[in-house]
């Protein structure tokens, strides 16, 4: 199949195209990389960075709804993982399963739900975000394990609809190592995945690590070996249901990945793009042109972020 590969471009031309001056854009990147590493640093507790992620990105249902009249959330449990959907359109197209971001050791539905209901306006579906255990309490495949319950549960709660798995950051990770399983196991296989700036690799072994250094606001190298202890304990971190970067990727369905140029997680991106198209997986990679980490959801406002969205709603559409 053919390997797409798109790059958003970001010259100050482009971005007062889009009403935007290009020093505004700086300043973006300038604070989300400062309250990133200074908040969400590589040797920070888990507690400390689960109270921060939150007291940051909580957002309440009332809240939302004052904004947005039209909101629906529903809770949802199978077995003990708590699950939240939320519907932004009156009749969405599409269901997603957004595995959310956190280094495997932070983020909830709370911290997610306005990410989650901006999924659901701009890709027209319904979004259900499961709550999977954390590490280090619960190491590799607590999250796995919890994403296939999910998966299970929304197939048999939405059993004629499209289906596609999402995820960012670790969660992208996870999503992909959502597929690997479900090929494995001879399970239905969703209608495609979308993979926000990926974790694939817990054993950090991808050029961008060193190469994207200084450039990455946020992360370094010092981020992924610590985080990757949490998650994977004893593990062998090139397991490929732990890092899926080495999997082998065929027989998935159609996989659409984003990554920013300047993050370190690039090659994470790039090697999976690479690996499905050679094993005859339909894959497209978004990589927007000094791009820091997560940028479609932590900085939605930046034209590279609307041509990100714009992507993702073709994707799944078609």
């Amino acid at each position: 199949m053919t390997n797409w590969t798109t790059t958003i471009p970001g010259s100050p031309g482009d971005a007062r195209s889009y009403g935007i001056s290009a020093w505004k854009r700086g300043l973006s990147v300038a604070l989300y990389g400062l309250l990133a590493r200074t908040f969400l640093g590589p040797h920070t507790t888990p507690t400390a960075l689960r109270s921060r992620f939150e007291r940051f990105g909580r957002s309440s249902r009332a809240s939302l709804r004052r904004r947005y009249p039209s909101l629906v959330f529903e809770d949802h449990v199978t077995g003990s993982l708590a699950l939240e959907s939320v519907r932004a359109p009156a009749a969405p197209k599409t269901v997603l399963i957004h595995l959310h971001g956190g280094a495997f050791v932070f983020g909830s539905t709370a911290s997610y739900r306005n990410r989650a209901m901006r999924l659901s306006y701009r890709l027209q579906a319904e979004v259900f975000v499961p709550d999977y255990r954390l590490a280090p309490e619960h190491p590799f495949p607590a999250a796995l394990d919890d994403a296939l319950a999910a998966y299970r549960y929304v197939r048999a709660l939405r059993p004629d609809a499209r289906i596609l798995i999402t995820g960012d950051s670790a969660g992208g990770g996870l999503a992909l190592s959502l597929l690997v399983l479900l090929r494995r196991l001879a399970e239905p296989l969703p209608a495609g995945a979308i993979l926000l700036s990926p974790w694939t690799d817990l054993s950090v072994s991808g050029a961008s690590v060193a190469a994207n250094h200084g450039k990455d606001r946020w992360l370094a190298r010092a981020h992924l070996v610590q985080w990757s202890r949490y998650y994977a304990g004893d593990a062998d971190r090139s397991l490929p249901l732990l890092s899926p970067v080495f999997a082998e990727l065929a027989g998935l369905p159609p996989l659409l990945v984003l990554a920013g140029e300047d993050e370190v997680l690039l090659d994470d991106a790039t090697r999976v793009v690479a690996a499905a198209t050679r094993a005859g997986t339909h894959a497209e990679l978004l990589i927007g042109k000094s791009m820091q980490h997560d940028w479609p959801l932590t900085m939605p406002w930046l034209p590279e972020s609307r041509e990100a969205w714009a992507k993702m709603r073709r994707f799944v559409d078609r």
